[in-house]
């Protein structure tokens, strides 16, 4: 009987290793950067008034997360979409479509920049309409996980791609 107990103690400690599981429970939630959630751009070098704005764009939300295991349980894959909110001006001379620049950067616990990528996002706007709600196309980050880094340790934060014009304009009028 001893002897019984012995194997099935060895047995468990032998299975105790980290399980693909275990390092998903907490996959990082991708967040917004309030600084650079709004997007007002104008015509090039003319004046910015409301004649020469070409799109007033703002990010949301975030939409269709999920996280799953990828490559041999290494590492995980997120994936997401961003919702946004955009009105065309009168500087954009009637285009239908506009792309807007988006962000997505990964950081570690301590706020190290560990990854950034550019994703242009392509906005439709409908027949005799200023405006439009659109999720983009998900977005996918590949992320290594092991014993000593999980899913958990990674934040996922995403903003428009801002001119320092547009970022200063963004922290003069504070949130809309």
């Amino acid at each position: 009987m001893r002897a019984l107990m012995v194997l099935a103690l060895a047995l468990l400690a032998a299975c105790s290793g980290p399980r693909a599981e275990d390092l998903l429970v907490a996959c990082p939630e991708p967040g917004l950067v309030p600084d650079m959630v709004d997007l007002t751009r104008y015509r090039d070098d003319a004046a910015p008034d409301l004649t020469n704005l070409v799109i007033d764009a703002r990010l949301i939300g975030i939409a269709n997360g999920r996280c799953r295991p990828a490559r041999d349980d290494r590492s995980i894959s997120v994936q997401f979409g961003v919702i946004v909110q955009a009105d065309r001006g009168p500087g954009a001379a009637g285009a239908r479509q506009l792309s807007v620049p988006l962000v997505v950067g990964v950081t570690d616990r301590s706020g190290n920049l560990l990854n950034r990528q550019v994703v242009t996002q392509a906005l439709t706007f409908p027949a005799n309409s200023t405006n439009t709600r659109q999720t983009s196309e998900p977005i996918e980050l590949i992320l290594p996980v092991s014993e000593t880094r999980r899913g958990s340790d990674y934040y996922i934060v995403l903003g428009f791609l801002l001119t320092e014009a547009e970022l200063a304009l963004n922290r003069r009028r504070g949130p809309r």
